[in-house]
Order: structure tokens, then sequence, then C-alpha cells
């Protein structure tokens, strides 16, 4: 098992899944091995977002017991593997997202993306306790740039380490200035995705935009944020005042 980074936001509507997806295919077309782990229990998306709402074996059927980890991996055609929840209410009863840590040492992937649930509740606390990093996705809103706080201290209260910050939906004149965000949280910028309608257009399509637009804007800081996390690339956001490496998820190291 590679690198396992939990995808996390403050509340819903940030574009957390949106970006796990898209990093996770960005990732796949360079060259990396990625699965993409919807740790969503109660509210799955990734599933949906590909216009497959209902697939045989999902990560509920793991926890449940009914299947292995490896029945519940789907292939899309970037390269990348994803491991979808079930939709069904009766499905996420009685089960803990913790127990995935005991299905993960069986996923070969030089990496792996926890797409978790939004805010503080213990499905999303799961999510960050069973990964090896933590990856914050805010607005840059000053509501959801402080409520990111009380992710990141969680996340530094259980010693897990903060891989940065992905602003989505940026590019209004209204938008808090990015070394302002950084002030607040105290960590670095290291993707800026630009509100763009070819997301929406990816989604009708029930693709990623990466995949299906991938000359789009977001596809384009998308990719940015890929190459700089597997060491291609030291430029982070514009103005961070710094270079951050984190060249774990170069090699799928802890």
């Amino acid at each position: 098992m590679g690198l396992v980074a939990s995808v996390s936001s403050c509340k819903g509507g940030s574009g957390k899944s949106t970006t796990s997806m898209n990093l996770g295919v960005a990732l796949a077309k360079l060259g990396r091995d990625v699965t993409i782990i919807d740790a969503n229990l109660t509210t799955p998306y990734l599933s949906m977002y590909l216009g497959a709402p209902k697939v045989p074996v999902t990560l509920h059927s793991v926890l449940k017991g009914e299947a292995h980890i490896h029945d519940a991996i789907y292939h899309h055609e970037s390269g990348a593997k994803i491991i979808p929840g079930s939709i069904s209410m009766k499905d996420f009863e009685n089960i803990n997202l913790e127990d995935l840590k005991h299905h993960l040492p069986s996923i070969k992937s030089d990496i792996v993306i926890l797409d978790g649930a939004p805010g503080l509740d213990r499905e999303a606390q799961a999510s960050m306790k069973i990964a090896d990093e933590v990856m914050i996705v805010t607005t840059p809103e000053l509501p959801s740039v402080a409520q990111s706080l009380k992710t990141i201290r969680f996340a530094q209260q259980h010693n897990k380490p903060i891989t940065g910050i992905v602003l989505t939906r940026a590019g209004h004149d209204l938008d808090m200035k990015i070394r302002n965000i950084q002030t607040i949280l105290e960590q670095p910028i290291i993707g800026v995705i630009p509100e763009d309608p070819y997301v929406k257009r990816a989604l009708i399509k029930r693709e990623p935009v990466v995949y299906v637009f991938p000359r789009a804007p977001a596809s384009q800081a998308y990719h940015k944020l890929a190459l700089y996390l597997t060491g291609h690339s030291s430029q982070v956001a514009e103005n961070t005042g710094g270079v951050y490496r984190f060249m774990r998820w170069a090699f799928g190291m802890r």
C-alpha cells in the first residue's frame, strides 16, 4: 500500500469530491497507480458522479464483510481506479469507516485518495484518522476558511500532516486574498481551482472535467496540482511566500 491521503473539507459544496476525482485522474494521467475511495458512507458521491449510481459491489459491501476490497474496484478509462459507495439507505447501517484500515493493505496503488465526508462528524474524522496525510479543500470565502481551521486542528491533534490547502471555485473579485488565507490557516496553498463552467458540463456528461475537457481552466489547475504533488513542479499557488514540497506523493510512500 502506498500513500493514503484524505481529501477533507469543513462543509459540503466546497468541491471536495470534484477535487478527489479530478486530482486522482490527473495523477493517473501522469502514470501514477491511483485508487479513489468514496469514504462518505452516508452520502456517497463518486458513483453518481460517474453516472453509475448502482454497482454490484461497493465499499459498503466490503465493510459489511460481504466482499473482498478487490471486488469493489472499478477501472475508469483514464486509468484511475475507483471504489464507490452504495446509495442504498440500508447499506450504511452498522458499518464503521475506520474498519477500512484493515482492507487498505490489500490495495497496491501508489496513492490512495479518500474522498471523506464533509464536516467533522464521525465519518469525516474516520477518513482523517486512517489516512497518512490530509489535504484540505475550501472555497476562498471567510466562513469556509474559518471553518477549515477546525478540520486542520483535528488532523494536527491526531498527528496527521497537512499536505496543503486547495482553493476551489476561485476567481471572483470578492474572494479572500491567498496571503490572507495562508495567514489564517497557517498552511500553504498548493492549488487554486478556478470557477469553471466546464466542471458542470463534465458533470452532465458524468465524467471528470480533467478527462473530457483537458484544456478547461479547472483541468489545467488540477494538472498543475498533480505535477506539484508528484515533484514535477516546485510552484504552488502564486504569492504563497514560499515553496513547500511533499515528496511522499511523488513516490507513493509514507
